[in-house]
Formats: C-alpha cells, structure tokens, sequence
C-alpha cells in the first residue's frame, strides 16, 4: 500500500524533483514502459506472465508456511509477492510501472526494493541452508 501512495504522490506530481545527494539520490518521476533496467519488453507479455508467477509464488509460500519453515523464508516470499503485485497493478492500469526513488544512476519504487531485498533475503537462506547440511545443496527442502 505504501508504494501505491508513493506511486500517487509521483504521477500527481510529475514534475516535481528532490534531491538529498546532488542527482544520486532523490525523489524523481518515471514511468518506466520496459522492465529492469528499462530493458524494452512488451508490455501484454508482463501482464500475461505476472500473475502466474505471484500465483507460483503463492503457492511455495503456502506451502513452506505448513512445514514451519523459516520467518525469513516467509518473509522473503511475502516481500517478493507485495512487490511483484504492485508493479503488476501499474502495468495494467498504465503500461509501465511507475518509478519514483532516484538511486545512482537508475530509478525505483518501493516495490523494486521489496522484490530485490526478498531476493537476496531467499539466497542468503539458502546459502545458511545449504552450509546447515554439511555442504549438500537442497532444493525446495530436498536434496539434489
């Protein structure tokens, strides 16, 4: 909800720019029609593959959350799934996710930090995981 409000407040005011640390840090408008990194993909593809990911990713969190697995498993999921969400409810309403936050060279949302932040939240659990278990790698709790 917090990146929807912030995603407001960004296409309310399109014009309107603050930085904190010359222009490498700040707020900035953008809508961005492509994905990451501005990379151009059709926009009718996204909307078609997004929903079956969220709902892929649903379904591991459902069923991780009946094996008891672990808060930052969870967490991690949770992260990726409100993230993907609400980059998903801006390419249907606008063709193109709407990107606020000025980091460096690029521009995010919120959502874009939820998702990378569950990412790397995911590949430190496995990587705790796969040291836990004597160096064997498991794969969705078994080994491979």
């Amino acid at each position: 909800m917090a990146d929807q409000l912030l995603k407001s407040v960004a296409r309310s005011n399109p014009d309107f720019e603050y930085y904190i640390i010359g222009k490498w840090l700040g707020w900035e408008y953008m809508a961005n029609p492509g994905i990451a990194f501005s990379l151009p993909f059709p926009n009718w593809l996204l909307v078609l593959i997004t929903p079956l990911i969220i709902f892929g990713l649903i379904v591991w969190l459902i069923k991780l959350s009946s094996k008891k697995s672990s808060i930052s498993y969870l967490l991690s999921l949770i992260l990726i799934i409100f993230g993907a969400l609400s980059n998903f409810i801006d390419r249907v309403l606008f063709a193109a996710t709407i990107d606020y936050l000025r980091v460096l060279t690029g521009v995010i949302n919120l959502a874009d930090v939820g998702i990378v932040a569950g990412a790397g939240m995911l590949v430190v659990e496995g990587w705790g995981t796969k040291r836990q278990n004597g160096g064997k790698r498991l794969f969705f709790g078994k080994r491979v």
